[in-house]
């Protein structure tokens, strides 16, 4: 261990200071990423230190300080035991070598924060390693040997919390960390987790030998098992760089050049490029229409699904494809949040975010889950939350059944996707797939091409309750934006154009 300079007469809040840079200096990653979003660890320290000075009594502080720990990434689990008065903290690594350091300052700031509370409170540290080299300072924790780390306190007498205007926070900093924990809790996934992985290594571009030496996993490994879930590295990154693009473009203090600099490129055309080949429009686009709330927009409801695929199929021994659910929502605020609550085999209501996908029509935006692992037939209801505001889609209160192949919200027809794949040679084509909720006679993928609209027939299927409509077009390239006509060959009756910008299809 070797501390920064420290002044010998350093008063409480200099030592507090120090020990959180001391903290942050001994973390190998300065981020953790809980569900969608990337929390600074500092950030989860301070909410943790803040729960607990706000608890009504120092127990009760002190299990949810040790229920929410493993919140912070520390190889290190904590278990509260003893009877009254006597209370004991107990921290079993959860790897052979799991480092003690950043423990060692959590636990010192835990005592600096506790000893404000109860000045004469005395305490007793068990720690596996002799400690050297540390800055004389008197309201550092003295340490004794043993085992594993441990914290020892007595209960008795303790006062009452030193904040007590801040006590009206405490529920609600505890809402918020369990809710956390549950996200942070819930088993990702091999692609989830190369995808956190990518993210927090950008704007770099770690190389697979990287990533699989950080997976644990030879690298013929690693490609076999991206193989079988039917995707690639740069189709991962691709989808990485997409979702933390509009992540900071809904903040305005970021420019699209920086944003794309974040994001790895090189330089902005090349960001823009692959912005616009996204979502069929320029960062600067995006940025306005997500600024420019709809003022006319109060009769459409504010979270509605929009529809939902049944994908449970086993692909390997012990690989299975779920369920995917798409969410059309209002644009009332830039910072919001979306979730899908759906019910395990268990009974219990487990959430899983959604993400941004696209714009849908005028401040109309898709969102989207990624495979969700459930179980057959899957019950779901949605919740969105912005501006303060929270709505919910539950189907009029019955919650939605996905129990067949497709569930379409109230949209005559959807559009599920467009890929562009190669044929023969340097020749490719646009595969198409939609579904609709009538029967139509015919159906068209329509293209602009020369200042004349080609047409191409499309199949109809049945699929559950809807229909399914697909086909391999020749002919539009990935630039060129494609609509969908339903009716008969001679009168066209309903149009599937993106709100008049069409659809432009996306990488094989």
């Amino acid at each position: 261990m070797s501390p920064a300079a420290l002044p010998p007469s350093a008063s409480p809040r200099q030592l507090a200071h120090w020990l959180r840079q001391q903290l942050a200096a001994s973390w190998e990653q300065q981020q953790v990423t809980i569900g969608e979003m990337i929390w600074p660890q500092s950030q989860l320290v301070l909410l943790l230190e803040y729960a607990l000075l706000s608890a009504r009594d120092v127990r009760a502080g002190l299990t949810l300080w040790c229920e929410c720990l493993p919140l912070l990434g520390l190889p290190w689990y904590p278990t509260l035991s003893g009877t009254y008065p006597r209370l004991r903290l107990q921290f079993a690594p959860r790897e052979a070598a799991a480092d003690p350091h950043p423990l060692w300052y959590l636990l010192q700031l835990l005592h600096l924060r506790l000893k404000h509370w109860h000045p004469a409170q005395p305490w007793r540290l068990e720690w596996p390693q002799r400690l050297t080299a540390l800055p004389p300072a008197p309201d550092l924790l003295a340490s004794h040997f043993a085992p594993q780390p441990a914290l020892e306190l007595d209960l008795a007498d303790w006062p009452a919390s030193p904040y007590p205007e801040w006590q009206d926070l405490h529920a609600p900093l505890a809402t918020i960390l369990h809710r956390l924990h549950r996200l942070g809790a819930q088993p990702r996934g091999r692609l989830e987790e190369i995808k956190v992985l990518l993210e927090q290594a950008l704007p770099a571009r770690p190389p697979l030998p990287q990533l699989a030496h950080q997976l644990g996993l030879p690298v013929r490994s690693l490609q076999r098992q991206l193989q079988q879930h039917g995707t690639r590295y740069s189709q991962l990154l691709d989808e990485v760089r997409r979702n933390r693009a509009i992540a900071l473009l809904c903040h305005e203090q970021h420019s699209a050049q920086a944003v794309g600099l974040a994001l790895g490129y090189q330089d902005a055309p090349s960001f823009q490029r692959a912005f616009r080949h996204w979502f069929g429009l320029t960062p600067g686009a995006f940025r306005r229409r997500y600024f420019e709330l709809d003022p006319d927009g109060h009769h459409q409801p504010e979270v509605s699904l929009y529809y939902a695929i049944n994908q449970l199929q086993q692909q390997s021994l012990r690989q299975y494809s779920g369920a995917r659910i798409w969410i059309s929502l209002r644009n009332l605020a830039f910072d919001k949040a979306v979730q899908v609550l759906c019910e395990d085999q268990d009974g219990i209501w487990r959430p899983y975010p959604a993400t941004f996908e696209r714009f849908i029509g005028p401040e109309r935006e898709l969102w989207s889950t990624p495979s969700l692992p459930v179980h057959h037939p899957l019950r779901f209801r949605i919740e969105y939350q912005a501006g303060g505001q929270r709505f919910q889609d539950n189907n009029g209160g019955q919650d939605y059944a996905l129990e067949q192949a497709v569930l379409l919200g109230p949209q005559p027809a959807v559009y599920h996707q467009l890929l562009v794949c190669p044929t023969d040679g340097s020749h490719s084509a646009v595969l198409v797939r939609l579904f609709s909720r009538d029967p139509w006679p015919a159906a068209w993928a329509c293209w602009q091409q020369a200042g004349q609209t080609r047409r191409h027939p499309l199949t109809r299927q049945p699929c559950g309750p809807a229909w399914r409509w697909e086909a391999l077009v020749a002919g539009p390239d990935a630039d060129t934006p494609l609509f969908f006509e339903f009716g008969t060959a001679d009168r066209p009756q309903m149009k599937l154009d993106n709100a008049g910008e069409g659809f432009l299809p996306q990488p094989w």
